[in-house]
């Protein structure tokens, strides 16, 4: 793998059709991958990619392209595209099963999920999940997956080992971005606030069941969560408020904001590190912010409305 460091950011960069590389010792972007079809870049190329997963394996970057209705597949150590797979309408969010070899796709505009086989990328099926799916998420065992339907108000659980849809949960909020805890036992779940509503809700389910656990009111426009490995607090970025919002699980309460870059979107902790890093898809930076002093201490420019941030280690 070329030049990359054992402290590594990788970010989908929407509006630009690319991918940046971060080295975080060096604190800048040492690698812009450009996402082309059949090796061929044009200006009139339009991808959007939205959200990223990686193989640790192989090192092969899945890349969901909204605009384009297809997954690119990025070899991080050649920095080359290697494939291009079509799937359903305005892919959204993918997820990897390296417990069965599957790749999941949720197709936002079709209303379905695509499931591939991470050896050949053949679809094995199509499946269809509520309106409008966009965030998933996997257990720890990696035996189901979730996935927010903001358009119905449900939550579409799939059984990855028979690749079936389980149910269809009706939820009394939008799902729109989901994310799993640490411990594996909790689903944050960010709720859909379009443009007449503007009031924030985080809803939190056990996983096990799908029982609603507790819903946080908070802020105007959530967009992702995270949590911290013993679920003290939860980070979550609001796009209309330009900050993080902090949350107190443990003594439920609202425990302040950090003000980063405007229209805040992807979030990723490092909890050994103390860091926080959140993309700002109006100013094109990803900020790392001091969980400790919970400030800003650092922007680094990348691509055109950057989105979903994967942090790594490569040794």
């Amino acid at each position: 793998m070329k030049c990359l460091s054992n402290d590594t950011l990788i970010i989908s960069n929407f509006s630009d059709d690319s991918i940046s590389v971060i080295d975080l010792v060096g604190g800048r972007e040492i690698q812009r991958i450009k996402l082309c079809y059949n090796g061929q870049c044009s200006s009139s190329s339009q991808f959007g990619p939205h959200h990223i997963a990686l193989d640790e394996r192989s090192k092969l970057l899945y890349v969901p392209n909204s605009w384009h209705s297809s997954v690119s597949v990025v070899d991080l150590t050649s920095e080359k595209i290697i494939d291009t797979i079509f799937v359903g309408s305005c892919p959204s969010q993918v997820i990897l099963c390296p417990k069965y070899n599957h790749i999941y796709v949720a197709n936002t505009d079709s209303n379905s999920l695509s499931i591939l086989s991470m050896d050949n990328l053949k679809l094995i099926i199509q499946l269809p999940t509520g309106e409008m799916p966009h965030g998933m998420a996997m257990t720890n065992d990696q035996e189901r997956i979730f996935i927010g339907n903001y358009g119905s108000g449900e939550i579409t659980e799939i059984e990855t080992r028979t690749n079936e849809r389980l149910k269809n949960h009706k939820v009394e909020c939008n799902p729109w971005h989901l994310r799993i805890d640490a411990s594996g036992e909790f689903l944050f779940a960010v709720n859909y606030s379009d443009q007449f509503s503007r009031k924030g809700k985080v809803v939190i389910y056990e996983t096990k069941t799908l029982k609603e656990i507790k819903t946080i009111t908070i802020g105007k426009m959530p967009v992702e969560a995270t949590s911290d490995k013993t679920n003290e607090y939860l980070y979550i970025t609001d796009s209309d408020m330009s900050c993080v919002h902090i949350y107190d699980i443990q003594n439920n309460k609202y425990s302040g904001e950090i003000k980063v870059n405007s229209m805040p979107h992807g979030i990723e902790l490092d909890s050994e590190k103390g860091r926080l890093f959140v993309t700002s898809i109006q100013k094109n930076t990803v900020d790392i912010v001091d969980t400790h002093t919970r400030k800003v201490i650092q922007s680094i420019s990348v691509g055109k409305e950057p989105t979903s941030i994967i942090k790594k280690s490569f040794i």
